[in-house]
């Protein structure tokens, strides 16, 4: 059996058409995240940008059933002004807190409210 020749590798022509790889490429990782995406609401295009919370109501709906709006227009508008007084100040007693601003509040309020 006749050993193999070695043959010498010459370049191709300039002419040959390139060869393509079918591999894909290495891809980059993406970059985190580092803010909350906006979302568009009806009326506002890809150049506007609205908050992602809804303001909070300063007043409960006056609607129900009558236990509901009862609480709707009594204790709602007070406590949630309470809770936002929390929230702020992240107190070590946060009941504590609530408790002496809602007594205060009513007392605030018993004057010009009648039935409070």
């Amino acid at each position: 059996m006749p050993e193999p020749q070695d043959t010498a590798m010459t370049e191709a022509p300039s002419s040959a058409a390139p060869i393509h790889s079918t591999a894909t490429t290495t891809l980059q990782p993406q970059q985190p995240r580092t803010a909350t995406p906006t979302r568009h609401i009806n009326g506002t295009g890809p150049g506007t940008t609205v908050d992602a919370a809804p303001p909070m109501p300063s007043k409960a709906a006056a609607h129900g059933a009558p236990v509901r709006r009862y609480l709707n227009e009594k204790v709602t508008g007070v406590l949630l002004e309470g809770m936002k007084k929390l929230a702020a100040e992240q107190p070590e007693d946060p009941l504590k807190v609530l408790g002496e601003y809602l007594l205060s509040r009513s007392k605030e309020l018993e004057g010009s409210q009648p039935g409070l």
